[in-house]
C-alpha cells in the first residue's frame, strides 16, 4: 500500500469467528486492511487468553477526541470520524455499539470453547477431535475476515480490492515505513531522556526506560490512545518487528557483559567473594521463591509454580555490573578494595543469574519437545559449556586466522557477531534460551588475544547507541504503570520493591560481617549488588514472553529495576562516603591507575620474526618476563628461503620460552622476500614486533640492518629492536638505563623501559643531560632558558619516578652536565653504572632510507651492553 493511496477512503470488515461485527476505514497511518489485521490480531489474543474478562470492556475518549474501546489496559480498536460518517452516526454512539457487539460475540465464543473443553476431558479421542475443531474454527474465522475485507474494499475503492488481511507474503511498504518511524521515535526519546537523567546524576538507562514509558500506554497512550495504538501496536506482526530488534539488543548486551567478566579478579578475591556470592545470592533467591507462594495471581498463562518461584527469586537476586561500575567510576572509588569487591560481587551474581535464566527457561519448557526437555537442557548445557571451555584454543585459532587473512578491516568484528549468534542459537536450540549462549560468547571473546579495545569499540557503539536504547525503551513501551496505582497492585509493588532491596542488603551485610568487613563496607556491597539494571529488564522480558508472569508482574519488575537503579547512585555515595579509606589504599589506587596507562600494559599480541640463529634466548627471556605480569600471545614467524636453513628454528625457541606464561604459535612462510612477508604479517593487528640486530658497520647505509630497517619503514606497528653485543652468553638484566631529553618520544620510551625493568625485576637509572658550557656560550641573556630547562628536567624525573614507584621499581635519577654529545654521555653513564640494558625511543625520519638520529647510531656502535630501541606507531 503506497502512501498516496491513503488519501482514498478504504474499508475492511472485521469478523469475530464467522460473524461480521463492524467495518473499519483507513487512517493517516494505516490502510483499512492493515487496520483490520491489527484489530483481528488483538481480538484473537483476547479470545485466546482465558484470564481476560470480555465484560470489562469500556469506551474511553483521549485528548484527541477519538473514542477508543479498551479491555483493561489493552486497546482493542478506535472509532474514527470516517467510521462514523459511513454509518451516519456519531463516534461515541458507534463506539458503544462496537463495544457491545464485541463483548457479546467474544463471550459467545468463550462459552462454546468452554463447552468443547469440558466435553474433551471425557476421553483422549474426544480431546484430539475438539482441538482439531477449535483450530479449524480459528482458521475459518481468519479466512472469513480476509474474504470480507476483500469484498468491502472492492465495494468502496479498487485500491483496497486486491488486499487481504492475512494474505500478504511479506512486509508492506507501509509496515516498513511505520517501523522506521517507531525506531526513530524510540531513539530520539531515549537520547533526550537519557541525557536528562545523566545531567541529574542518574544512569542513562533510567532515561531510556522512561522514554518507553512516555511513548507507551502510561503517558502517550493514555492521552492519545488511538494514535498510540497505530504507532505502537501491541499485537500483530508490527509489534514483533520491534521485539526482534530488542532480542538482538539483549544478545549484544549480554555479550558485552560477558566480555567484562574478569575471571582473574574473581579468583583473586577468593573467600570473601565466595561468601558474598553464596549468601548474597542464595538468601534473596530463597526468600523470593517463598514470596511467590503469596502471589499466585501474578503468574502468567503457563501457571507453572516452580518456574514462577525461581523467576521471583532471580528478581530478588539480580544485579547489574555495568551500572555499578559506572557509579563507582563517577565517585572515583572503582579501584579501591571495597570498589573491586562490589564489582566482583555484582559480577558473580550476574554470572549466576544468567545461569538461573537458563534454569527458568528449562522449567517453563513445553512437553511437546522431542524427548525430555529438562534432560535435554541439562546435558545439552553441560556439553555446550564443556565445548566452550575446552574448545577455546580452536576459537582463538579461528579468530586469529580471520584477523590475519580476511582482507576487510571489519572481518574480525563480523566473526565476533557470528560467534555470538551461533552460541545464542545453540543454547536456544537446547531449550535454555539465548541468554546463556550470548553471555558465554562474551566470556570467550574477552580471553581472545586478537580481540582488543579497538575491535570491540564498534560493537560497543552500535549496541549502546542503537540496540540498547531500543531494548530499554521497548521494555517501557509495553508497560502501563498506571495499572500499578490500583490499591492492591500498588501494595504488592511497594512490598516487593522494599523486600527485594531489604533482603539483598541484609544478605550482603551478613556475608560481609562473616568475612570480617565493617558495617559500611558490607552495606556498600549490598547497595551495589542491589542494582537490577539491564538484567532486571531482560528477566522481565523473558518471564513475560515465556508466559511465566502476567502483565501486572511484568510492570512490577520493570518498576523494581528502575527504582533500584535510580536509588543506587545516591545510596552508594552515602555508604561509600562512610567507608574509611587509608592513605595506603589511596596510594595503591593511584599506582594501579598510573600503571594501566603504560605501553607495555596494552601489549597482548607479539610478532617475533626469527631465522633461528642467535639471540633467541635473549628475546625469549624478555618475553617470559613480560608474560608473568599479563596475558600475552606470541607468533613466531620463520620465512624460509629456498633450501637454506632446512632445520626449523622452533625447537630452540620452544625450549627457551616458558609456555606457562607465553602462548607461542608457529608460522612458516616459503618466500625469497622476507621483508614483504614480515611487513604484511606485522600489519595484521599486532601490538608489538620484536626483532634482533647485529652491530652495524660504521659505513653501513642502514641503521639496524636492511631487513629490520625495512620492517620499521613498512609497518605501522610498534617495533622493538634488540641488540646484544655478545650473543654467545645469556645476559642477566639487573640495571636498565633510560636516557631522556624532554621530548615526548624519549619520555614514552623511558616509561616503556621502566615497565620493562619491572618485568625483568631490574633497577632503573634515569639519565638527564644538560650542556655544562651553556652559560659561557649564550651569556646572561639566556639564564631564564637554563632555569626553564632545569625545571623541565625535574618535572620529567618526578613523572618517571612516580611511575617507577607505582610499579615498585628501584629508581634513581642522574643529571649529567657535559660538553660532550648526549650519545657519548649515555655511553659513559652506562660504563660508570655497570648498565645491562639501554632503552631508547626512535622516531623514523622520512627519507630515502631509515634515519633515527645520530644518538641511536652512535650508541648501537659503542654500547658496552644490550640496547633496546622502541619505534612508536608511525
Amino acid at each position: 500500500m503506497c502512501p498516496m493511496a491513503l488519501a482514498v477512503d478504504e474499508f475492511c470488515d472485521v469478523y469475530v469467528g464467522q460473524e461480521k461485527v463492524f467495518t473499519v476505514s483507513n487512517t493517516k497511518l494505516l490502510s483499512a486492511i492493515e487496520r483490520g489485521q491489527l484489530i483481528n490480531d488483538t481480538i484473537q489474543s483476547v479470545i485466546d487468553d482465558p484470564t481476560v474478562d470480555p465484560a470489562a470492556m469500556t469506551v474511553r475518549t483521549g485528548f484527541d477526541g477519538v473514542p477508543v474501546i479498551y479491555l483493561r489496559d489493552k486497546v482493542l480498536c478506535s472509532v474514527t470520524q470516517t467510521d462514523a460518517d459511513e454509518v451516519g452516526t456519531t463516534q461515541q454512539v458507534l463506539a458503544q455499539q462496537w463495544c457491545d457487539k464485541l463483548m457479546k460475540r467474544i463471550l459467545k465464543i468463550r462459552e462454546k470453547m468452554n463447552a468443547a473443553n469440558a466435553s474433551s476431558s471425557t476421553s483422549s479421542t474426544a480431546n484430539s477431535s475438539s482441538s482439531t475443531s477449535t483450530s479449524t474454527s480459528t482458521s475459518s474465522s481468519t479466512s472469513s475476515s480476509t474474504g470480507s475485507g476483500t469484498g468491502a474494499g472492492t465495494e468502496k475503492t479498487s485500491s483496497a480490492g486486491d488486499g487481504k488481511v492475512h494474505g500478504s507474503s511479506g512486509l508492506s511498504e507501509h509496515a516498513v515505513l511505520l517501523l522506521f518511524v517507531e525506531i526513530a521515535l524510540l531513539l530520539f526519546a531515549s537520547l533526550v531522556c537519557g541525557e536528562a537523567m545523566v545531567r541529574l546524576g542518574q544512569p542513562a538507562i533510567i532515561g531510556q526506560i522512561l522514554a518507553g514509558l512516555l511513548l507507551g500506554p502510561t503517558f502517550f497512550g493514555a492521552l492519545f490512545p488511538d494514535l498510540s495504538s497505530q504507532l505502537f501496536p501491541r499485537d500483530g506482526s508490527q509489534s514483533r518487528l520491534i521485539e526482534v530488534i530488542s532480542w538482538i539488543g539483549v544478545s549484544f548486551l549480554l555479550m558485552l557483559t560477558g566480555m567484562e567478566t574478569d575471571i582473574a579478579m574473581l579468583k583473586r578475591l577468593g573467600k570473601p567473594l565466595l561468601c558474598f556470592g553464596l549468601i548474597g545470592l542464595g538468601g534473596p533467591l530463597i526468600v523470593g521463591g517463598l514470596f511467590s507462594l503469596l502471589l499466585p495471581q501474578l503468574m502468567g498463562e503457563l501457571q507453572n509454580k516452580l518456574a514462577f518461584a525461581v523467576f521471583l527469586g532471580t528478581v530478588f537476586a539480580a544485579s547489574s555490573v555495568p551500572v555499578v561500575a559506572k557509579i563507582l567510576m563517577d565517585i572515583k572509588m572503582l579501584k579501591l578494595g571495597v570498589g573491586q569487591l562490589i564489582v566482583a560481587t555484582s559480577l558473580a551474581h550476574d554470572l549466576l543469574c544468567c545461569l538461573l535464566l537458563a534454569v527458568i527457561v528449562v522449567l517453563s519448557g513445553s512437553e511437546s519437545q522431542a524427548g525430555n526437555p529438562v534432560l535435554v537442557a541439562i546435558f545439552g548445557t553441560i556439553g555446550f559449556l564443556a565445548v566452550m571451555y575446552f574448545g577455546r584454543p580452536v576459537f582463538f585459532a579461528v579468530l586469529r586466522r580471520i584477523s590475519d587473512h580476511v582482507s576487510t578491516s571489519d572481518g574480525l568484528v563480523t566473526a565476533m557477531v557470528v560467534l555470538l549468534l551461533a552460541c545464542a542459537a545453540t543454547t536456544e536450540a537446547l531449550g535454555v534460551h539465548i541468554v546463556l549462549g550470548a553471555f558465554a560468547a562474551g566470556v570467550i571473546l574477552s580471553q581472545t588475544p586478537v580481540i582488543n579495545h579497538k575491535v570491540v569499540r564498534p560493537l560497543e557503539i552500535v549496541t549502546m547507541a542503537f540496540f540498547a536504547p531500543i531494548f530499554f525503551a521497548s521494555s517501557g513501551l509495553g508497560v502501563n504503570l498506571t495499572s500499578l496505582l490500583q490499591p492492591k497492585l500498588a501494595a504488592i509493588t511497594i512490598l516487593l520493591t522494599v523486600a527485594t532491596l531489604a533482603v539483598k542488603l541484609a544478605a550482603c551485610y551478613g556475608a560481609g560481617k562473616l568475612s570480617g568487613f565493617g558495617k559500611w563496607e558490607s552495606l556498600s556491597v549490598g547497595v551495589g549488588a542491589n542494582t537490577k539494571g539491564s538484567l532486571g529488564l531482560i528477566l522481565a522480558m523473558l518471564g513475560y514472553s515465556l508466559g511465566i508472569i502476567n502483565q501486572d508482574m511484568f510492570a512490577i519488575v520493570i518498576f523494581i529495576s528502575m527504582f533500584s537503579t535510580a536509588t543506587a547512585a545516591p545510596l552508594m555515595k552515602l555508604t561509600m562516603g562512610n567507608v574509611k579509606v587509608t592513605d595506603e589504599e589511596i596510594e595503591k589506587m593511584k599506582r594501579e591507575e598510573r600503571c594501566s596507562r603504560t605501553i607495555l600494559s596494552g601489549i597482548r599480541r607479539v610478532l617475533w620474526p626469527t631465522s633461528g640463529r642467535g639471540r633467541n634466548s635473549f628475546i625469549a627471556k624478555l618475553l617470559n618476563s613480560i608474560g608473568q605480569t599479563q596475558v600475552m600471545e606470541t607468533t613466531v614467524l620463520w620465512v624460509k628461503r629456498g633450501d637454506k636453513h632446512s632445520e626449523k628454528p622452533f625447537a630452540s625457541i620452544k625450549a627457551a620460552v616458558d609456555r606457562n606464561h607465553v602462548s607461542v604459535y608457529q608460522s612458516t612462510v616459503h618466500s625469497d622476500d622476507p621483508l614483504k612477508e614480515i611487513s604484511e604479517e606485522g600489519n595484521r593487528g599486532y601490538d608489538l614486533i620484536i626483532m634482533a640486530t647485529d652491530e652495524p658497520p660504521a659505513d653501513a647505509e642502514y641503521v639496524f640492518g636492511e631487513l629490520v630497517d625495512g620492517v620499521i619503514l613498512n609497518t605501522s606497528t610498534r617495533v622493538l629492536v634488540l641488540y646484544e653485543p655478545d650473543s654467545t652468553k645469556e645476559r642477566q638484566i639487573k640495571k636498565v638505563l633510560v636516557p631522556v631529553s624532554g621530548n615526548e618520544r624519549s619520555i614514552t620510551a623511558a616509561e616503556f623501559g621502566i615497565s620493562l625493568a619491572k618485568s625483568l625485576n631490574a633497577k632503573v637509572t634515569c639519565l638527564s643531560i644538560t650542556e655544562s658550557e651553556a652559560n659561557e656560550l649564550y651569556g646572561e641573556a639566556t639564564q631564564s632558558g637554563i632555569v626553564i630547562q632545569r625545571n623541565v628536567t625535574h618535572e620529567i624525573e618526578n613523572t618517571l619516578g612516580e611511575l617507577a614507584s607505582a610499579l615498585d621499581v628501584d629508581f634513581e635519577s642522574i643529571l649529567m652536565q657535559t660538553s660532550a654529545h648526549p650519545a657519548q654521555a649515555a655511553i659513559l653513564a652506562a660504563q660508570q653504572n655497570d648498565i645491562d640494558l639501554i632503552v631508547l625511543g626512535a622516531e623514523p625520519k622520512i627519507g630515502k632510507g631509515l634515519f633515527v638520529g645520530h644518538t641511536i647510531n652512535y650508541i648501537l656502535r659503542h654500547a658496552p651492553c644490550a640496547v633496546a630501541v622502541l619505534k612508536l606507531h608511525g
